[in-house]
């Protein structure tokens, strides 16, 4: 079967369970708007002392959000998750919020985009799936709204020098390395230990005098020799699962992310970020989400970040 018809069935199937979620979840959205106003007239109708109730919205396993006009049911526990996001401080009434007539919590927010938002804290992982590029863009914005970015490790972002194929040299600021051995699989780690909790994420510029096939990946172990081609194992859209040297490793497919170029060129701006908590793995070109690796047992612990360099001149700076 051809790449382009792998493709385009796999995302077919997605699309169509996206869209079987999206019915069921608004199909139990629904269900839950109507308990809750029958619950309210219920209550008005057959009114409860304060001792008797116990059903003061702070209380309820149930927060109904108020969303631009659109309202959302949302488990009060799903919300708190995140304790040290705004939205949770909204909905503990630790942050200064405005409620509608109803007496529901109200945010003036695309009620599409908060959607994700709401799927993001009961999965606990980003969707590469979106209506549209303005969707995608809202949703990122509400996600820095409402300080629910994932915790960023610090690390030392530089090129290991020892760590590294004998054909590599590194700058004496560690920022940038080049090819200066022949054509062929260049590796070299990045940092000077493992990732071993949070998220990760480094932008780099590339200068290479042709399209590359191979970016960067991760490594779960320090491989015995750094001068050595990968050995094809498996392949998934956008990642390829690989043994260098007896350590298992995942790196970026660039040849089928970027497949106008076959690759990477000269001047593009690749962004990975690496979540060991989760279990994920992200590329971004030019700041244009390419890939997306969600869940994966083998990401969680420990990983070395890693990239592999194969034209000769190739020359890569570590932006951020």
């Amino acid at each position: 079967m051809s790449f382009e018809k792998e493709r385009e069935e796999f995302r077919a199937k997605m699309q169509s369970i996206q869209e079987r979620l999206n019915f069921e979840r608004d199909y139990i959205t629904n269900q839950r708007i109507e308990l809750e106003a029958e619950k309210r007239i219920f209550f008005k109708e057959n009114p409860l002392s304060d001792s008797e109730s116990g059903s003061d919205e702070e209380d309820s396993d149930v927060v109904v959000l108020n969303i631009g006009g659109t309202l959302m049911p949302v488990l009060r526990e799903t919300i708190m998750s995140k304790p040290g996001s705004t939205l949770a401080q909204i909905v503990s009434g630790k942050h200064q919020h405005h409620y509608d007539k109803d007496g529901h919590i109200f945010l003036d927010c695309n009620p599409t985009a908060f959607s994700h938002i709401l799927d993001f804290l009961r999965s606990d992982h980003f969707s590469l799936t979106f209506e549209n590029d303005e969707i995608e863009r809202l949703f990122n914005h509400q996600i820095k709204q409402f300080d629910l970015l994932p915790e960023i490790t610090p690390y030392k972002l530089v090129w290991n020098t020892i760590h590294k194929s004998p054909g590599l040299t590194v700058s004496s600021d560690g920022k940038a390395v080049t090819v200066t051995g022949d054509d062929g699989d260049h590796l070299i780690l990045l940092g000077e230990e493992p990732i071993t909790k949070g998220s990760v994420s480094i932008t780099i510029k590339m200068s290479i005098p042709r399209p590359n096939r191979y970016s960067l990946g991760v490594l779960l172990d320090i491989p015995p020799a750094f001068n050595r081609g990968f050995g094809y194992k498996n392949g998934l859209i956008g990642f390829g699962l690989h043994d260098h040297s007896s350590s298992l490793g995942i790196f970026c497919q660039t040849q089928k992310v970027a497949e106008s170029t076959h690759g990477y060129t000269s001047n593009d701006l690749v962004t990975m970020t690496v979540d060991v908590t989760k279990g994920s793995l992200t590329f971004q070109v030019n700041g244009a989400k390419c890939a997306e690796l969600a869940n994966c047992e083998m990401l969680m612990g420990s990983v070395w970040m890693a990239a592999t360099l194969f034209n000769k001149g190739s020359s890569w700076k570590i932006i951020s």
